[in-house]
């Protein structure tokens, strides 16, 4: 049961690009942002009262609001980048997030990297710059994947506060309270400035609302189901699975919207696969970061 339960969430997170870049052709980047945080809650919620739980919101530590916040930017970035270019390139939060882990077990947790923790940095910024790269001449890399790239390196720095905020948060609460208290304030802070952000980039229909329901969905349960699992596998068979979720994302950005995966996309995505699959062993002396769709 535990490995159907980590495959359940590996695979909801592989498609959330796909489903990212389906509302985008109805709606803009920040409302996609603010419905995913919105519509997380109310299957949240939805799922405490099924399981008779009682709704417990907190607010008093400064872990919640740090995570909510991190949160905040990492959709942000993320489904905007998502909006303006491949749903795959996606993937490239993933080796950011470890990098940033690393920079918070050193400098917060003061935690000792070993040699192999930095030979896994390493392999992991080799394959953002094999993807972003992707062949282009300077040029091209210069004007737009470049920047794409930073997106994506913003989106992964928000997602390691949350990470962060989780594993400091987990030892006072459980984590469905955790979740619902950060998602709910998440939902509160971004619907601020909606009237003024809200945009419609296309005709709203049923594949656009499919889309956006599913990402409340995974954005709701999917870290349940993970932490769950967790309980029932090895950290390293959790690691290496939940990793795998960037080559399944590759799969669908190809089979629903053929975009081109060229080798070198598939290429430095091995390289940071490997490069995290190293961070998961005992000698790497870090924490491996749990995914973050």
């Amino acid at each position: 049961m535990g490995i159907f339960l980590l495959l359940l969430s590996t695979l909801m997170w592989s498609f959330v690009s796909i489903l990212v870049k389906a509302a985008s052709f109805s709606l803009d980047s920040y409302t996609i942002t603010f419905l995913r945080f919105a519509l997380g809650v109310a299957f949240l919620v939805l799922f405490i009262l099924l399981s008779k739980r009682k709704i417990n919101i907190s607010w008093k530590s400064q872990w919640i609001w740090y995570g909510a916040l991190g949160k905040i930017v990492n959709y942000l970035f993320e489904n905007f980048g998502v909006t303006i270019g491949y749903a795959y390139e996606q993937i490239l939060v993933t080796p950011f997030l470890t990098i940033f882990m690393l920079l918070f077990s050193i400098f917060y947790f003061k935690e000792k990297a070993s040699i192999l923790s930095w030979t896994a940095v390493a392999l992991c910024i080799s394959g953002v710059f094999v993807i972003s790269w992707n062949g282009l001449p300077l040029s091209e890399l210069l004007e737009f994947d470049l920047f794409l790239t930073l997106v994506f390196a913003i989106s992964a720095f928000g997602a390691s506060f949350h990470f962060v905020s989780q594993k400091i948060l987990i030892e006072k609460m459980g984590a469905i309270d955790m979740n619902l208290s950060i998602f709910l304030w998440c939902s509160i802070i971004t619907a601020i400035p909606l009237p003024f952000q809200f945009q419609s980039t296309g005709e709203f229909g049923g594949v656009s609302l499919i889309a956006l329901l599913l990402l409340g969905l995974i954005t709701g349960v999917s870290f349940i189901i993970y932490s769950t699992a967790l309980k029932r596998v090895s950290f390293l068979l959790a690691a290496i699975l939940v990793n795998s979720s960037v080559l399944f994302t590759l799969f669908w950005s190809w089979l629903f919207y053929n975009e081109p995966i060229t080798i070198y996309v598939v290429f430095g995505s091995l390289l940071f696969l490997v490069g995290m699959s190293l961070l998961s062993l005992p000698g790497a002396r870090i924490e491996s970061q749990e995914a973050t769709q």
